[in-house]
C-alpha cells in the first residue's frame, strides 16, 4: 500500500466545522484540509491545546506544529513508523514546552529524529539543540510554503506561522485565540499580555499584517474556515485594536 493510501485512512473530516473538532478523538490526527491535519491535547482550564501537521505535496514528508504533548506522542510514533518522514516540529511559541511529554532529544527520537524549531528567545531547561525558527533562508520551510513572523508575544519568544498551501494559512499560536468551542461567537482575540508594552507590540504587529489567508489555525479554540477577505480584514483590525 502507498504510503498516501495510508495516511489518506486518516479519519477526514466530511465538514470544516469546530463541531466535528471538538468531537473528535483526543491525540488522533483529523484531516481537515488537503494535506492539512489537527491533533487535539488534553483539555485543561483554557480548553485542549491544538496541534497541527502539514504534508509536503510529495506524501511522503510531514512538518509538525506545536505537536510535542503526551497525548500525541503514540500518533506521531505511528507515522514514523508507518513510513512518513518528519522533516520538524515547530514550536510557536514559549508555553507550548510546558506540555511537553519528555526531554527533547526524546521528541525527535520518537519523531524519527526530526529536529525542532523554536524562537532564539525561548527559555528551555534542556540541553538539546533547538534550530532558530526565525533563521532566513530555510530551503526546508521553503518547500512547505512557509514564512515565519517573529512576534513579540509575552515578553517575546513569539511567531506566526504562514503557509501559502490551500490559498493561505496561518497559525497564530498564543498570538490569537479562537472562542471556547462551548460558545456560540467564532471570533479571535489577542492573549492577555503581561506588559504594556507588549500589548501595544502585539497590537501593531498584527497592524502590519499582509499576508492573504483562507484558513486560521490557532493553538486554543475554533479555527476559521473558508475565510473571505472581509473576514480576513475584520479578524486583522480586531487583533490590532487597542482597547483602552
Amino acid at each position: 500500500m502507498k504510503i498516501v493510501d495510508k495516511i489518506d485512512k486518516l479519519e477526514e473530516l466530511d465538514s470544516q466545522t469546530p463541531e466535528f473538532i471538538a468531537q473528535g478523538e483526543t491525540g488522533k490526527f483529523l484531516k481537515l484540509i488537503p494535506d492539512t491535519f489537527i491533533i487535539k491535547g488534553v483539555t485543561g482550564k483554557d480548553g485542549f491545546n491544538q496541534g497541527y501537521a502539514i504534508r509536503h505535496l510529495n506524501q511522503k514528508d510531514i512538518i509538525l506544529i506545536d505537536v510535542i504533548e503526551k497525548a500525541t506522542k503514540e500518533a506521531v510514533k505511528k507515522w514514523v513508523a508507518d513510513g512518513y518522514n518528519i522533516k520538524a516540529i515547530l514550536i510557536s511559541n514559549t508555553s507550548v514546552f510546558k506540555n511537553a511529554y519528555a526531554d527533547l532529544k526524546t521528541i525527535s527520537k520518537d519523531a524519527g529524529g526530526a529536529p525542532i524549531y523554536a524562537h532564539p528567545m525561548t527559555t528551555v531547561k534542556d540541553d538539546f539543540n533547538i534550530k532558530d525558527i526565525t533563521a532566513k533562508k530555510n530551503e526546508l520551510f521553503k518547500s512547505f510554503g512557509l514564512t515565519i513572523y517573529n512576534l513579540p508575544g509575552n515578553g517575546g519568544g513569539s511567531v506566526l506561522i504562514y503557509s501559502d498551501i490551500n490559498e493561505g494559512m496561518l497559525f497564530t499560536g498564543e498570538d490569537a485565540l479562537g472562542s471556547p468551542y462551548e460558545s456560540e461567537l467564532n471570533e479571535f482575540t489577542r492573549p492577555q499580555m503581561k506588559s504594556k508594552n507588549d500589548e501595544y507590540g502585539l497590537a501593531q504587529s498584527w497592524s502590519e499584517f499582509e499576508q492573504p489567508f483562507s484558513y486560521l489555525f490557532p493553538l486554543r479554540g475554533k479555527p476559521g474556515f473558508n475565510l473571505e477577505e472581509e473576514d480576513q480584514s475584520a479578524i486583522l483590525n480586531k487583533l490590532s485594536r487597542i482597547q483602552e
